[in-house]
């Protein structure tokens, strides 16, 4: 058995030979990978996955990447495909895959093969199309690219008339939404958000409709709109509750937090940021743990500096630490 320590360097490798075409070499060395470690289980089964598809093993790696797809993918009955729409979706698979992996530039190169084999080999998969093309422009946002994301996003709507197809629209203006509120276009975020929002809510997808209302409530909080903002992420926190969801219960502790800070409401700004705390401690995604402490750091500066003498000093203290943490 291969132990830990020595896996992820087996792990690059293997990226390396995959990325140089050496298939069955990359695909001998993940086969021999043992580890009790989930992360680097989820990447052997993409890598593998990633080297099956080459081999035009569609069963294959559609089992493998099964486990790192969403429970509510559609994987589709191979057997009456032809082998390019196998191929189509699979890269479309791998591509989702790698996003749940954080591999975004990864995930970008799939999905716009996905899109040349669907172009190129002039095959009709509009649901494909459609996914693969919003997908691409999830990646842009989550690389920055913000403007390419749009245009992505704005073909995706296009398709989705196109083909009379309103099944991913509400994962469409999602991404808009954010998309547009980071190039600060406040407006256009706003009413993208809105348009989610009302389809979320008319499927029942009470997770999704609260991250929206989260979403509009930094927006709102960005146009100075307090009361609004107060009011979505309020929302947001009574749906994230109903669903016991800690994360998103945290985060909207932490965001009336800082609305309530910029409101001057220090001590209810106080509250919430104990709120957000309590609720860390059942929360393991880093990258939302650091935004959480970063929001409890202001507010703990704001109260030192409304403090005196040694108070005031143990409070920009606590200050730092969670600044650095």
């Amino acid at each position: 058995m291969i132990h830990d320590t020595d896996t992820q360097k087996l792990l690059y490798r293997a990226r390396l030979q995959l990325e140089e075409g050496q298939h069955e070499v990359a695909l001998s060395v993940l086969q021999d990978i043992r580890t009790e470690d989930e992360e680097q289980q989820r990447e052997v089964a993409y890598l593998r996955g990633w080297c099956y598809i080459q081999f035009k093993r569609w069963d294959d790696a559609t089992q493998v990447l099964s486990a790192l797809l969403p429970p509510d993918t559609e994987i589709g009955t191979q057997e009456r495909q032809a082998e390019r729409e196998k191929l189509v979706l699979c890269l479309l698979h791998l591509g989702i895959a790698a996003v749940n992996l954080s591999h975004y530039e990864d995930a970008s190169l799939h999905f716009t093969a996905c899109l040349k084999v669907l172009h190129d080999r002039r095959v009709h998969f509009p649901s494909v199309r459609i996914k693969a093309r919003y997908s691409l422009g999830m990646t842009c946002l989550m690389r920055g690219l913000y403007s390419i994301a749009i245009q992505h996003y704005e073909e995706a709507l296009r398709l989705c008339r196109h083909y009379h197809d309103e099944s991913e629209l509400a994962n469409i203006y999602h991404g808009l939404c954010n998309a547009y509120r980071c190039i600060s276009e406040y407006p256009k975020a706003s009413l993208a958000g809105q348009q989610a929002l009302l389809i979320y809510r008319k499927r029942g997808e009470h997770v999704m409709e609260a991250r929206v209302h989260n979403h509009l409530g930094h927006v709102s909080y960005l146009l100075n709109d307090f009361r609004e903002a107060a009011d979505h992420y309020t929302e947001s926190l009574a749906l994230a509750t109903s669903f016991n969801s800690s994360t998103m219960v945290m985060l909207n502790c932490a965001d009336l937090a800082d609305l309530r800070l910029a409101e001057g409401r220090l001590e209810e700004a106080k509250r919430y940021s104990n709120l957000a705390l309590n609720n860390m401690e059942r929360v393991d995604n880093l990258h939302m743990r650091g935004t959480t402490y970063y929001i409890i750091g202001k507010v703990t500066h704001a109260e030192a500096m409304q403090a005196e003498g040694a108070q005031r000093n143990t409070g920009i203290r606590e200050y730092g630490r969670c600044v650095w943490l």
